[in-house]
């Protein structure tokens, strides 16, 4: 009898033991609360962005296939308003950003890539600053020998900022974080007197902090964000 009442003593102790370590670790493997256990790769963030003179917000999903629809907002030249086109499936990963420079407010994009496995996350954003826009000068000089030298100048003029940082992620009971370091990088044209604009580029440091709002992906409008850029054709008119 006595020993009849030490094994059940002793099974009820394992078996409120075991129920005990499975809710003080988060449940079973595999759970969304499970600490140590994968989370699955597809999912919705939300991240923090720090830089000198920088801070901004992000919010993407991550995706190991097509993903969630996403819609593009196209801006109609005629008219100047923003119009928004569907496409048939999502691009494995979306986002937008909100990002503030040293003055300046930068709406676009971002991106996520997460490795449940390998405990790490990629985190990327875009966004511009409508400045000029689109842009064709023509300069026409006159050559000795009587012909015309004529320099197009086309060149389109935005402020551009994008960044990319390598985090690890950490499970964190009840939910997933992230954060690590990296680099955004600011892009603006400048115009020297005379010549073609040049593109301008300023490296900033940047930490991203972030956690996992789902386990699902979301839907997100996409921006069509544009770097700087600028070219010329040399064209020789003969008179």
């Amino acid at each position: 009898m006595k020993l009849s009442i030490s094994l059940l003593l002793t099974t009820l102790t394992l078996g409120l033991f075991s129920s005990y370590e499975a809710m003080a670790f988060g449940g079973p493997p595999g759970g969304p609360f499970s600490n140590g256990s994968y989370f699955p790769n597809d999912g919705t963030f939300s991240a923090v962005v720090r830089g000198e003179n920088l801070t901004g917000t992000l919010q993407f999903s991550t995706t190991t296939d097509a993903g969630a629809p996403v819609q593009f907002e196209v801006v109609n030249p005629d008219t100047g308003l923003p119009t928004l086109q569907d496409t048939n499936s999502g691009r494995g990963s979306s986002g937008v950003s909100t990002v503030y420079y040293d003055g300046d407010t930068f709406s676009g994009n971002s991106q996520g890539s997460l490795n449940s496995e390998a405990s790490t996350m990629t985190v990327m954003f875009q966004g511009d600053l409508a400045q000029q826009g689109q842009q064709s000068d023509i300069i026409v000089t006159e050559i000795i020998t009587g012909n015309t030298n004529q320099r197009e100048i086309n060149y389109f003029d935005t402020v551009y900022l994008s960044g990319a940082a390598n985090c690890r992620t950490s499970n964190a009971f009840p939910n997933q974080k992230f954060d690590g370091d990296g680099e955004a990088e600011m892009q603006n044209l400048t115009f020297p007197g005379g010549a073609t604009p040049a593109v301008n580029a300023i490296a900033i440091p940047i930490s991203v902090t972030g956690v996992r709002l789902s386990n699902t992906a979301s839907n997100f409008f996409v921006t069509d964000v544009q770097a700087p850029s600028a070219n010329q054709v040399n064209t020789v008119i003969n008179n």
